[in-house]
Formats: C-alpha cells, structure tokens, sequence
C-alpha cells in the first residue's frame, strides 16, 4: 500500500514537471533566461542580432557557441550579434 502511495505521487510530480516545461513557467516566471529577436544597431546592420534577459537561475543565456558575440549589456538585457540566425532561442 505505501509502495502505491510514493508511485502515485512520483507519478504526478513527473506530471507536473512536463507540464511546467510544456507552459513554459520557469521563463514566464523569470526564472531562466530567455532572448528575443532586436533590431541591429544603425552602426553595424549586419548578421542577426538577440535582447536576452537575465534569468534568476541560470543569469543570461551564453551565445557563444552558437558562434555569436557580445555586444555588451543595455538596459537590462544582454545583446549578442550573431552571422547566422539561431534555429531555436533560449526561452522561446
């Protein structure tokens, strides 16, 4: 009987779990860092450039190995530039 009881509940928090990923509630909650698509600067319109916002968790997503660049941090949110569009973005 108590084998049963600690499945079933091992069972709903796997539940709970997929649906958090699903509804994406650590993003929606600040929780991971998320970036989005940004206008590239006037100074330098080339490649494809990203706005990512700090996560409580995990800080700013890291680029770089989808070979993108820094460009430093405004109002809050870390730029990134990038020669080639990212197929998926951290949060989206």
């Amino acid at each position: 009987m108590v084998l049963k009881k600690i499945f079933l509940i091992g069972v709903m928090i796997v539940a709970v779990m997929l649906v958090a990923q699903n509804q994406r509630w650590g993003e929606r909650a600040g929780l991971v860092g998320t970036c989005t698509v940004t206008a590239p600067p006037q100074s330098s319109p080339g490649g494809s450039w990203y706005a990512c916002k700090q996560g409580l968790i995990n800080g700013f997503p890291n680029l770089e190995m989808d070979k993108c660049a820094s460009a430093g941090i405004v109002e809050h949110r870390q730029i990134w530039r990038c020669d080639v569009p990212l197929a998926s973005l951290p949060g989206a």
